[in-house]
């Protein structure tokens, strides 16, 4: 659960995480693939475990695929847990071990990464129950190493494999349809909801209440920053952006610009408390500033 003395909440392919994971007695993997882009995102090549890996699945083709298993039991992840818990015995200070697991990988993720989940921790406990729906867009990216949901089936995205651009809102708007008690965000960049701007008629066809975040820094940032970090000249990923305040408006949607923290949260609380749908659109610089 949320804020649970032995929950780490960070990506493991983070380094600390990789640490922490080769130094365990045993590791219990509980319905993972162990892909690369949950654990391999740094490339820092193959996982590997100093004890026993006990694979759990529901798939029993699943059990046999990227990592191979000391021990794989095929089953139902509640049930088998259930079953699981009574045999086990506590065994030193797993609070404070979890703790400093916490504070290895806090101290691991960059400052920009780190500004922009505590961005999406502020939406999280503003909107209790929140499920976003991510597309491959800068804010999504940092999500994947440290967002905390606390909420099942509340993260999900594209900004993985092949990182799917244009995802988010169609995906949204499915997510809002399937489970309408829920409050649901869309977390699109300015170059991904281009890719499938037309279904905001989608959005207002489907007349369900849902908050449409773009995140916009005028161009594919995530690609960028890579670029420039890796010393490559940045070709193709600035680009020219269109009032997307103005399109929203067009189609009848409720819509307004921020470019402040500040200004984001309220117009965040504006929307929750609309029947319909809204689009918000967030100047990066503006709210990253502070």
């Amino acid at each position: 659960p949320l804020g649970h003395e032995l929950s780490v909440p960070y990506t493991p392919s983070l380094s600390s995480l990789r640490a922490a994971i080769l130094e365990a007695d045993a590791v219990l993997a509980v319905g993972t693939e162990f892909g690369w882009t949950d654990y391999g995102v740094y490339d820092q090549g193959e996982m590997e475990f100093g004890g026993p890996l006990i694979r759990l699945d529901v798939d029993a083709q699943q059990l046999r695929r990227n990592v191979t298993a000391d021990l794989a039991l095929h089953g139902d992840a509640a049930a088998t847990l259930a079953a699981l818990l009574p045999r086990l015995q506590a065994k030193g200070d797993g609070a404070g071990h979890a703790g400093r697991i916490r504070e290895a990988a806090e101290a691991e993720v960059e400052p920009a990464y780190a500004r922009m989940v505590a961005l999406l921790h502020g939406l999280r406990d503003a909107l209790p129950g929140l499920r976003i729906a991510g597309d491959s867009t800068q804010a999504v990216y940092a999500g994947n190493v440290a967002y905390d949901t606390g909420t099942p089936g509340g993260w999900f995205n594209s900004a993985t494999g092949y990182g799917t651009l244009g995802y988010a809102l169609p995906a949204a708007i499915g997510a809002k349809l399937g489970g309408p008690e829920a409050p649901v965000l869309c977390l699109i960049g300015d170059g991904g909801i281009q890719f499938t701007l037309g279904e905001l008629g989608s959005l207002v066809d489907a007349g369900v209440q849902l908050i449409v975040l773009v995140w916009n820094n005028r161009g594919y940032g995530e690609i960028k920053t890579y670029m420039v970090g890796k010393g490559i000249a940045p070709e193709g990923v600035d680009l020219a952006t269109p009032n997307f305040v103005a399109i929203a408006k067009a189609y009848g949607l409720e819509a307004e610009y921020v470019d402040s923290e500040a200004a984001l949260m309220e117009a965040v609380s504006r929307a929750a408390a609309h029947d319909g749908a809204t689009l918000i659109e967030v100047d990066e610089a503006g709210v990253m500033a502070g």
